[in-house]
């Protein structure tokens, strides 16, 4: 939340879009995470079945969140 809200002054927003934030995140041996760097267009390109699987996860979570056929119910 800190690194959106650090650039959020220089985030256009937009009613007719939006934007995704690729994370990279480091692991240390006592698997506390340590931020190396954001994004701002992430590469969606699959070098493996995993990849693949992975991005393709997350774009259907995308589109979930997002509700184009307008099935979710709630704020």
């Amino acid at each position: 939340m800190k690194s959106i809200q650090s650039v959020q002054k220089r985030i256009l927003p937009s009613k007719s879009s939006f934007e995704l934030y690729g994370y990279d995140i480091m692991l240390d041996s006592n698997l506390r995470p340590w931020l190396i760097e954001v994004n701002g267009g992430p590469s969606m390109t699959a070098n493996t079945d995993f990849d693949c699987r992975l991005k393709c996860g997350l774009i259907d979570d995308v589109l979930s969140i997002i509700d184009l056929e307008g099935i979710l119910e709630g704020n």
